[in-house]
């Protein structure tokens, strides 16, 4: 992603920006729907962006315009860097938060944000800026604090006052709003619409009382006790019927490429008229996303597509009016927040539409999103995939909705929990107080893990063992990066080793937000021809079966599919003991296991790494070993078989 502070002329001679350059940018920035549309206006915006003399207002709307493209690489670099060039200006600043929080950085925006607010709550300006950047990190407990000391120095400041009311309404926290705007002076001097805000919050915070609500994180959890009794069609077990797969996006994980993989495995088998544990599939599966971002966000999009398994994109669904349920359900479904309704609503028709009798729900956003439509639409068997660690031990995942409305959905006899280890079974079980053994586990599923690849995997091979003559083996990883996968200790790890080992190069395949500095790394310690970075590839068999060894540093995980692979192609791991790590690796029998995930040191894996590539032939067992240990466990066939079986047997309750 180009920096736009690169584009624009530092020459305090250059021409001042015309006021009709900057009508028409703003005019076809606003009439932007489209990312091509975004992308062919930029490129139209550019020769101007380059003649005049910076000017933030021009500045800003050619950001829109990169915005309106939907791109995620290096997008928090793009609007941290507009938020230092443009110090006084509000939008890039909260543009930087949305993206530091997508990023799972909050802690740095935190930090860049008090910088650039530094009197506030005491300044009234500041304090906006600080709020609405706050808002942008989703950081409501920060805000409420801020917030008791604006409220009692600046009583009568109703501009601010509104914009927290907003925000706890964003939240569902509409008794709180009401107390708040009970405070709000001069109520016949505020706009019709801001009048229309505090009329509608009054109401939503009505409709609690009514229910008896005290805490608006249960309202979700009050939704699926009313709904407890609810008709459920019943469910033919003799075969597979209408499967729904959802979740939020198509991007470069490793839940989205075992969603996918499923998904198109059913296609195969459903188009070949074969069985899945003794049963045919007689319907194509659905796949249903929030949405699907150009680029890196919807990675395996075309996946689906070329398996022929249709995709639905519910940002892309019209939003229709829900009908046929109870009209209290329909008061409290009012009160939820904004995104939540609009989910509800659009899966919801969608699940009635295509008589979807299994919902599928991956990882806690889907769960979130889905669960009350399938309620609601009398879905006979609603299947949860939890992936990782929970989101109590991840609290930029965690919305406050969460544990009551899992602890409710547990009690519901057509409601399985599943994840895809033990260890995060476990983590799950603790966090919503279940019984042992409540939530089934059903490993990653892996085809057979082949080595070919694609002409432009061979040239690039080919370049990398040219440039790398005196190096005899290769260390492999294979990762987003992002904080948690680590890619700069893993860079810098190499880089230890390298030094000390002339005849191992290392290879980095993925991207992420944290591309960009491993590769300036690499440059500045003069290892271009030691640690070489792939990027982002399709056939990771290709990369498997030419290395020697995977290493993985990851802080936390579920169960890990690029070390699944790496067993299956019989290639030895080095890895931190992450969430289900030690599942899949046997220390010292398929691998080697660092002795924590949370603070591993450079001087232990470099220990490990000379220890496994200086002994060939026990590298070499334990490749074999690997082998042998993860077909029978993790071989797609006996997954999808066991995902039928789990699809058609309905649990107890907790």
């Amino acid at each position: 992603m180009q920096l736009l502070s690169r584009l624009v002329p530092d020459d305090p001679a250059a021409a001042p920006l015309p006021p009709s350059v900057l009508t028409e940018a703003e005019r076809v920035v606003a009439a932007i729907r489209r990312p091509e549309e975004a992308q062919t206006a930029f490129d139209r915006l550019l020769p101007a962006l380059k003649s005049y003399k910076a000017d933030p207002r021009l500045v800003l709307q050619a950001a829109m315009l990169v915005e309106k493209q939907r791109k995620s690489d290096g997008m928090l670099e793009f609007w941290s860097d507009l938020a230092l060039m443009f110090p006084g200006e509000v939008l890039p600043l909260r543009m930087a938060m949305r993206w530091h929080r997508r990023a799972k950085r909050n802690a740095e925006g935190l930090r860049m944000l008090h910088a650039a607010t530094p009197d506030a709550p005491a300044d009234l300006t500041q304090a906006e800026t600080r709020l609405m950047g706050l808002s942008e990190l989703r950081a409501f407990t920060a805000i409420d604090e801020m917030m008791v000391g604006v409220l009692a120095t600046f009583p009568g400041a109703r501009p601010i006052r509104m914009r927290y009311i907003q925000c706890l309404a964003q939240q569902s926290r509409y008794i709180e709003a009401d107390r708040i705007a009970a405070g709000v002076v001069d109520r016949e001097k505020l706009g019709a619409s801001s009048r229309a805000v505090l009329d509608l919050i009054e109401t939503k915070a009505r409709i609690l009382r009514r229910c008896a609500i005290d805490r608006e994180d249960e309202i979700l959890g009050s939704i699926v006790k009313r709904l407890a009794d609810s008709p459920v069609r019943p469910l033919d077990r003799s075969r597979v019927g209408a499967v729904a797969f959802f979740t939020g996006q198509l991007g470069t994980g490793g839940a989205e490429r075992q969603m996918t993989r499923l998904a198109s495995s059913f296609q195969a088998i459903h188009e070949s008229g074969g069985l899945a544990s003794r049963r045919r599939i007689m319907l194509p599966p659905q796949v249903c996303v929030r949405h699907a971002t150009p680029g890196s966000g919807d990675f395996f999009l075309p996946v689906l597509r070329r398996a022929g398994v249709e995709t639905t994109v519910l940002a892309d669904i019209e939003l229709p009016k829900i009908d046929g349920i109870d009209e209290g359900v329909r008061d409290l479904l009012s009160v939820i927040p904004e995104d939540l309704a609009e989910h509800t609503a659009k899966l919801l028709r969608w699940f009635r539409d295509k008589e979807i009798e299994v919902a599928y729900l991956w990882q806690d956003g889907g769960v979130l999103s889905a669960a009350l439509a399938a309620l609601l639409a009398g879905v006979p068997r609603i299947v949860t995939s939890f992936r990782g660690l929970p989101p109590n031990l991840r609290p930029a995942l965690l919305r406050p909705e969460m544990p009551a409305l899992y602890r409710a959905l547990a009690c519901l006899p057509h409601v399985t929990f599943s994840s895809n280890s033990a260890a995060t079974a476990c983590a799950y079980e603790d966090w919503l107080g279940l019984r042992e053994g409540r939530i089934a586990v059903l490993p990653n599923a892996i085809p057979p893990v082949l080595p070919e690849g694609n002409p432009a995997d061979e040239e690039w091979w080919a370049r990398t063992l040219h440039r790398s003559p005196g190096c005899s083996r290769t260390v492999l990883g294979i990762f987003r990066f992002d904080d948690n996968k680590r890619p700069l200790l893993w860079v810098n790890a190499a880089a230890a080793y390298a030094e000390q080992d002339p005849t191992t190069r290392f290879v980095l395949v993925g991207s992420g937000h944290d591309f960009p500095t491993c590769a300036d790394r690499i440059r500045s310690l003069g290892m271009e021809d030691r640690i070489f970075l792939a990027g982002l590839r399709q056939n990771v068999g290709f990369f498997l079966h030419r290395a020697d060894l995977v290493m993985h540093l990851a802080r936390m995980e579920g169960l890990p599919n690029v070390l699944i692979e790496a067993q299956l192609a019989g290639v030895p791991v080095l890895a931190t003991p992450a969430g289900g790590t030690a599942e899949v690796v046997e220390d010292r029998q398929t691998g080697r296991l660092l002795p924590c995930a949370e603070a591993p040191t450079i001087p232990d894996i470099a220990t490990l790494l000379a220890e496994m590539l200086g002994d060939a032939d026990e590298l070499t067992r334990m490749g074999a070993e690997a082998r042998r240990h993860s077909e029978p466990r993790f071989l797609i066939d006996k997954i999808i078989d066991r995902t039928v079986d789990l699809f058609l047997d309905v649990k107890g309750s907790a």
